[in-house]
């Protein structure tokens, strides 16, 4: 009899905890700076190859394991990749004339973020780390190709091909944030940075491994809302 009311205690208790357990959905909007990791060979041959500013927004859901642990997964479109420039003085009429050349790759994805987080603070604004695995799906991307001689011009804006230029569409990587949640009306509001490190190559060559791998850092700010 002791036994079943233990069970009994036991199977009650887990019920309130997933009744009490908190379910919020909302947005996040932010900016990213995103680069790739090149091996040696490469970084010679194009040794400026600078972080490239782009966007995210998405949605975003956390269920509430506790009063410090949930999980946190979302669905964000975001831009990623590289930029490369380079520079040199052309000499026009005796005078040096600084003539330059910036190449923007940018890929649109699509991310799926799932993150363990654990919030700290016993007041009503709290602080929160988190971390977890992401997998990424790339749409489309562009390379642009812009000339900088006296004054600003394109020379290209050529669509990437993925399955002519081997670069994958699949991405693997981690992710760890930190933030800040402020109780606002019937949620929340949160700000965050994040870093992701990208696990699989970005390009894969049939003999030749490149690695190379995407990598970058976001900032966001978003509203949650409590169901």
């Amino acid at each position: 009899m002791k036994k079943r009311v233990i069970y009994l205690a036991a199977i009650f208790l887990s019920l309130s905890t997933v009744v009490s357990a908190q379910f919020y959905t909302g947005i996040r909007v932010g900016g990213n700076l995103n680069n790739v990791s090149l091996p040696t060979i490469i970084d010679l041959v194009a040794p400026n190859v600078e972080y490239l500013p782009g966007v995210n927004l998405g949605i975003t859901t956390e269920y509430g394991i506790s009063d410090h642990f949930s999980i946190i997964s979302e669905a964000n479109y975001q831009e990623k990749g590289f930029r490369i420039r380079e520079n040199m003085d052309v000499n026009l009429f005796n005078l040096d004339i600084p003539l330059g050349v910036r190449v923007d790759t940018k890929v649109r994805y699509v991310d799926i973020p799932v993150m363990a987080k654990y919030a700290f603070g016993n007041g009503g604004v709290k602080g929160y780390l988190a971390a977890g695995p992401q997998v990424s799906y790339a749409l489309n991307g562009r390379v642009k190709t812009r000339a900088d001689f006296l004054f600003d011009f394109n020379l290209t804006n050529i669509p990437i091909n993925f399955s002519t230029v081997n670069y994958q569409r699949f991405d693997v990587a981690a992710v760890i944030a930190a933030g800040v949640d402020i109780p606002a009306g019937n949620g929340k509001v949160f700000f965050d940075a994040r870093f992701s490190q990208g696990l699989s190559d970005s390009f894969k060559l049939p003999v030749i491994d490149l690695n190379i791998k995407n990598h970058g850092f976001g900032f966001g700010v978003g509203y949650k809302m409590a169901l």
